[in-house]
């Protein structure tokens, strides 16, 4: 089993942290507690927490500005990352006396994703404007997700079959989709659909009567083949449970889109495809804010699913964008997500 370690380092320079540790980062750690068992531990600034084989080591950083982290900072944050620490910041943009945004935060759409990406680490998008304090900054609720994402990210319970059928299914179903998974790991690096790590973002589900043949959890999208899935013979939605057969845990988001495919299925006409994917530009960008949920959808839940479809029938398309967190698409085929990321992700209607 693997062992998780998650850790909270306040940025002694910023004259935000007690703030922060009062309103962000303890809400975060009682409710992680209280619904999973994780607990945050403070860690002074500098240190790096033990890490080694099979553990997790997490830790929340801030608050900082990424548009004027210092040298000193940017070490630190990359010594986290060097040892194999997972890091995630909470932003903190200065505001205007107005309390907008000042001249220059729209560089962070492209200068903070080179950051994460120079050192390892993921900056936690800032929605929240606290305008007492004058500036743009995450909630508790943030680093919540956040910790569950890089940390548990499995939420249901699985069990895994060995039955000879099974694993002749799963067999049958590899060579079947051999083709397509090939096609969607080139577009997934075509059009680098992930935030933060290929590895981490997005899931991919094919649908079938009574089963499904669902990515892994932690497989890398953009280098996927049909052994990176697994096959789903069934799921309980009350007991939170799915069976499987293959080598590694279906995907974190196989909850949800179980439960998505079979509402369709009831409904409508369950599609032949779910993809799951991200994009920096997409999730936050001005194009199609129309399709953005109204509210964030904590994901990984059988729950999900249900909001998930009704998302789809209120705004009658194939796709839609989840708040703060990535896009869902149904179709067919490999072929016409090929189509719809041209099209979409690539810039045009």
């Amino acid at each position: 089993m693997t062992d998780i370690r998650c850790y909270s380092v306040i940025n002694p320079a910023s004259p935000h942290g007690e703030w922060a540790r009062r309103e962000i980062i303890r809400p975060a750690a009682l409710a992680l507690r209280a619904d999973y068992g994780i607990t945050l531990e403070p860690l002074a600034y500098g240190e790096i927490p033990p890490t080694g084989p099979g553990v997790i080591t997490y830790v929340v950083y801030g608050p900082t500005d990424p548009l004027a982290m210092p040298d000193g900072e940017r070490e630190y944050l990359a010594a986290l990352a060097f040892a194999g620490v997972r890091t995630n910041i909470v932003s903190a943009y200065p505001l205007t006396a107005a309390g907008t945004d000042r001249p220059g935060y729209e560089r962070a759409g492209t200068l903070v994703p080179q950051l994460c990406d120079a050192l390892d680490i993921n900056a936690i998008f800032p929605d929240e404007l606290d305008l007492v304090r004058g500036i743009r900054t995450n909630t508790w609720q943030d680093v919540y997700v956040n910790v569950i994402g890089e940390t548990i990210r499995v939420k249901y319970q699985p069990t895994e079959s060995r039955d000879p059928g099974d694993e002749a299914m799963r067999a049958r179903l590899c060579r079947e989709h051999a083709g397509e998974i090939a096609e969607l790991a080139r577009l997934h690096r075509e059009h680098r659909l992930w935030q933060r790590k290929p590895y981490t973002d997005g899931s991919v589900m094919f649908t079938h009567d009574g089963h499904w043949f669902v990515s892994q959890t932690l497989t890398d999208k953009t280098l996927m083949t049909s052994d990176d899935f697994d096959l789903v013979t069934s799921f309980d939605e009350g007991l939170r449970g799915i069976t499987y057969t293959g080598p590694r845990l279906p995907s974190s988001d196989a909850p949800e889109f179980l439960v998505l495919s079979t509402l369709l299925s009831a409904h409508a006409r369950r599609p032949r495809l779910i993809v799951h994917f991200h994009h920096r530009e997409l999730t936050r960008g001005p194009r199609y804010r129309e399709l953005v949920t109204d509210s964030i959808v904590e994901t990984g839940h059988f729950a999900a699913g249900r909001r998930f479809f009704e998302e789809l029938r209120l705004r009658s398309t194939d796709w839609f964008i989840i708040r703060e967190h990535g896009m869902v698409w149904i179709g067919d085929s490999a072929a016409e997500f090929g189509a719809f990321a041209d099209r979409v992700v690539a810039g045009g209607r």
